[in-house]
């Protein structure tokens, strides 16, 4: 058997908050893949108060004991046992959560991090939080994110979707190897979805002069563009330890319209579709994913999406 994933999975449920989503997320990749998660919520306090102080420890101490139990419980409704790491609940002390999360991440050589909706939406939609932003700016490590009150297959992924976001999107590929390696350890097929709403704005309107200015012409584009990512991408699956002898299936689609809802849905999705994309990481977070390509995506993915922090692909 390979080497299970090493998740670090965001829960509160020992705060009086509730995301189980998290952890149905993390059951539902283990149906997929192995696993070794590890719950964590952080014990923040003010930086002004000294950490090790007789008082904060034992304080930790109690906080730590309740929260193990509290989320050993719900790990046993969601995740099977022999998926739960060695220390499958952590409370970690730090000044922010995202802090917690980092460290926690990195003392377990996680390979992603995963986190849940922090607020009221519509059924499956997704909203991207400040903790996303601040956790790009802090780990190399991917992370996997759920929409609230998602449907997800009982049989686990079976599917993994590349994503190239807005008019030039296809020019970067950052993290597209590692969802095909995924999707071959899985042994599902993998999708590469070129997407971008029927308008231009922002961005858009840097383009170089060669890019082309009507939807029919990206739309051609975009198509002849993907044929080439399906060659690279096959070249790349046989290139693998062990190579992809059996063939690895490579889908293409385009998804056009206007507005990113009605693009990101003028395409297929089914309940057990992965979604994969790159952010580029920058001193504008906040401003990143909330006028920039990938966050207007994620906005509107009903799947489960698993973004690669440029550094990190």
């Amino acid at each position: 058997m390979s080497d299970p994933l090493r998740v670090t999975a965001a829960w509160h449920g020992a705060n009086g908050g509730s995301n189980d989503e998290v952890l149905q997320l993390a059951g539902w990749l283990g149906k997929s893949v192995p696993l070794a998660v590890q719950v964590v919520a952080p014990a923040t306090w003010a930086s002004s108060t000294p950490a090790t102080g007789k008082k904060f420890k034992k304080l930790l101490r109690d906080q730590s004991e309740a929260f193990a139990a509290t989320a050993r419980t719900a790990l046993e409704e969601y995740v099977e046992e022999e998926m739960w790491a060695l220390e499958p609940a952590r409370m970690m002390a730090s000044t922010s959560e995202s802090s917690s999360l980092t460290r926690a991440a990195d003392e377990l050589d996680a390979h992603m991090i995963l986190l849940g909706s922090r607020a009221r939406k519509p059924k499956g939609t997704l909203l991207v939080s400040s903790l996303v932003d601040s956790l790009l700016e802090s780990t190399t490590k991917p992370l996997l994110i759920v929409p609230q009150n998602l449907k997800l297959s009982k049989k686990g992924v079976t599917r993994v979707n590349y994503i190239f976001p807005g008019r030039n999107g296809l020019e970067r590929n950052a993290g597209l190897w590692e969802a095909t390696a995924l999707a071959r350890r899985i042994g599902v097929p993998i999708r590469l979805i070129a997407i971008s709403p029927d308008t231009l704005t922002g961005s858009d309107l840097d383009a170089s002069l060669d890019t082309p200015n009507t939807s029919a012409q990206w739309y051609e584009s975009a198509l002849g563009k993907l044929d080439h990512a399906r060659d690279a991408v096959i070249d790349a699956a046989h290139a693998l330890d062990p190579p992809a002898d059996d063939g690895l299936v490579v889908e293409v689609a385009v998804a056009v319209d206007h507005g990113w809802k009605k693009a990101v849905h003028s395409v297929k999705w089914k309940k057990g579709d992965l979604a994969c994309l790159a952010v580029r990481p920058t001193t504008q977070l906040k401003w990143v994913f909330g006028k920039a390509h990938p966050g207007k995506f994620l906005r509107h993915v009903p799947a489960p999406a698993l973004i690669f922090p440029y550094a990190s692909a």
